[in-house]
């Protein structure tokens, strides 16, 4: 689970190292006048407007944004003028509650997805509904509903869809989490690699070419491929197909023998199969998830109130694929390959949250799957991250194939494990990819004598398959995406112009310089299916698996409520004492710092 910095006290010496004080505005100039088409209206009297930036990232994030405000001011000559200030990313979360609370220094900013509701509620961010009614850069209908909309938000009934709900920023990026795989270890494994998206897999055994330019008979896959990640053919060869999600066995299975061929050919035993940090494919591929709405009339609540679901034990349930008439259950139709919703799947989240008879029913007249519940999901996150010899829940063991929490370290450092060649499948996003195409393509690995060979393919997902092969229930394709904003200062005394540099960053020219440079996708999706992001002659070469995953992630738990209280406590409980073998999942279920979150959640949406 990601950390992030707690907003806190910053010194002033701090924040003057960062780019200084001054009030917004202070640099000058007058806010610009924009027509009824939001375009700007140039007068001959004009004084330049100017205003400030600010931003965080590595070199080659700084550089690119350096390039954009350059072009954006020559465009803007004589109108706006921004000044573009980098600062500390470590220190930027300090920072930006002391400018945002005081009286500033700064017009436009990034703010993280995890923070930007607590500033919405302070009264810190300028509401942006009006400037995208008229906006031609940034159009709503062509962007990632998961990201643009992640940024929608009531701050009384704490939802997306509340009355008074507002967008509060646009997005500067997405980053989806895939599956970032060593090729050289697969292939070291006797793992061949092939890539063939699930709709193109009837012509694929019919004799058309893959991703890759070649047939399955220039392979040499023996019988019917069929919609699995990783499987054995009918001449006992292994096979991964890098643009299917595998299944929480497959994922296993493959991370074992990968893992095992590495340590015999390296000669030690602190190479992994996998590493992840999120459980968040996994609930999230069943419909579970660790907090759910709850609507109710209680005059003490907003509308509603949270209800903590993280080791929810009933069911989950999934329209049938052939069911083309759906399901109806509490009002709401359901259609093939859709899953229930908890407030819709339990007789009252209220007083009652067994799962309704007419579900149950439906599910034994085949019209609805079994899904794992939410418990369950979860129990699998924790045995993907523990030793075979240590006790997950009532009789379950680890799987052995991911390093603990303490092992791995810091954030950072599941990165490094990756190009080192310590971990062979790792969980994480697209900011890795500058890095790694930096270390991975260029860099030697003295044990191997040339660099690693690496790809990407999709989150791990449920799935269930009868004896052929053939898929007999599913869950579906699920993941968090990261995300950061652009937003306005409030106190701003230029938002009008603050908002045209927003627009740009956030429209076609800003989104395709970042993506060209590899860190980002797109927030249009036209412009995340070209060339201008799937950069088809650089790593990863399956880049597609990023667009496809940009269309379903959503944000982390993290982005849930305003601040991450409720979240804090019980987290650091998982990822130290859980995750390092030290306390069984039933033993967290009795921990006060598990038990307190009931309470926690109720006061997020109590009346004031």
């Amino acid at each position: 689970m990601k950390k992030f910095l707690k907003v806190g006290a910053f010194v002033l010496s701090m924040l003057i190292g960062l780019g200084g004080v001054a009030a917004c505005g202070d640099e000058g100039g007058s806010d610009i006048e924009l027509d009824s088409d939001g375009n700007i209206i140039v007068r001959d009297d004009q004084d330049v407007t100017e205003i400030t930036f600010w931003g965080f990232g590595d070199n080659n994030e700084m550089q690119v944004f350096s390039n954009l405000v350059k072009q954006f001011n020559e465009l803007n000559n004589g109108v706006i003028k921004v000044n573009y200030r980098p600062q500390v990313s470590a220190d930027y979360d300090d920072a930006t509650k002391m400018a945002l609370s005081g009286q500033g220094g700064v017009d436009v900013l990034y703010v993280n997805d995890t923070d930007f509701k607590i500033y919405a509620e302070q009264g810190f961010l300028e509401p942006l509904d009006e400037y995208l009614k008229t906006s031609k850069e940034v159009k709503i209908d062509e962007m990632w509903p998961t990201s643009v909309n992640r940024y929608l938000y009531d701050v009384d009934t704490t939802t997306q869809n509340g009355p008074n709900a507002h967008y509060w920023g646009i997005p500067k990026d997405i980053g989806p989490t895939v599956l970032f795989y060593n090729e050289t270890y697969f292939n070291e494994a006797g793992v061949k690699v092939f890539s063939v998206a699930a709709s193109d897999l009837a012509a694929f055994n019919s004799g058309a070419k893959d991703s890759r330019g070649k047939t399955k008979a220039e392979y040499g896959i023996a019988g019917e491929v069929k919609e699995k990640g990783y499987f054995v053919d009918a001449n006992g060869a292994k096979w991964f197909n890098n643009q299917v999600p595998m299944s929480w066995d497959e994922c296993v299975t493959l991370s074992n023998l990968v893992q095992n061929a590495a340590r015999a050919k390296m000669g030690r035993n602190n190479i992994f199969g996998y590493y992840t940090e999120w459980w968040f494919n996994y609930g999230w591929s069943v419909g579970g998830d660790c907090i759910q709405y709850v609507p109710t009339t209680d005059p003490a609540y907003n509308g509603g109130y949270w209800d903590f679901t993280l080791m929810e034990d009933t069911k989950n349930y999934i329209v049938a694929d052939d069911n083309a008439e759906g399901f109806t259950v509490n009002g709401k139709k359901y259609n093939a390959g859709e899953i229930i919703e908890w407030g819709d799947k339990v007789v009252n989240p209220e007083t009652n949250k067994s799962v309704r008879p007419e579900i149950t029913a439906a599910a034994a007249e085949g019209k609805l799957n079994v899904l794992p519940s939410q418990r369950e999901a979860f129990v699998e996150f924790v045995r993907v991250g523990q030793k075979t010899s240590v006790l997950v829940d009532d009789g379950l063991y680890g799987h052995g194939i991911c390093p603990d929490p303490k092992s791995i370290g810091g954030d950072g450092s599941k990165a490094i494990a990756f190009t080192e060649g310590n971990v062979a499948m790792l969980v994480d996003g697209r900011w890795n990819v500058t890095n790694f195409r930096e270390v991975m393509d260029k860099t030697t690995i003295s044990q191997y004598g040339h660099a690693f060979a690496w790809d990407v393919a999709p989150l791990p997902m449920y799935k269930e398959y009868d004896a052929e092969g053939n898929i007999t229930v599913h869950g579906v394709e699920a993941g968090h995406s990261g995300s950061v904003a652009l937003c306005i200062n409030s106190k701003s005394k230029y938002k009008k112009a603050a908002w045209k540099f927003a627009e740009f960053i956030g429209g076609r020219t800003g989104q395709a310089a970042q993506a060209e440079s590899g860190f980002a996708i797109p927030s249009q999706i036209d412009l995340a299916n070209s060339e201008v992001f799937l950069q088809s002659d650089k790593n990863p070469r399956n880049s597609i698996v990023f667009v496809r995953a940009a269309a379903h992630q959503t944000p982390g738990d993290w982005w849930y409520l305003r601040d991450n209280d409720w979240i804090d406590d019980w987290a650091n409980c998982l990822n130290g004492e859980v995750r390092n073998g030290l306390l069984t999942l039933s033993q967290f279920e009795q921990d006060y710092d598990y038990l307190k979150t009931w309470d926690l959640l109720k006061n997020y949406t109590k009346k004031k």
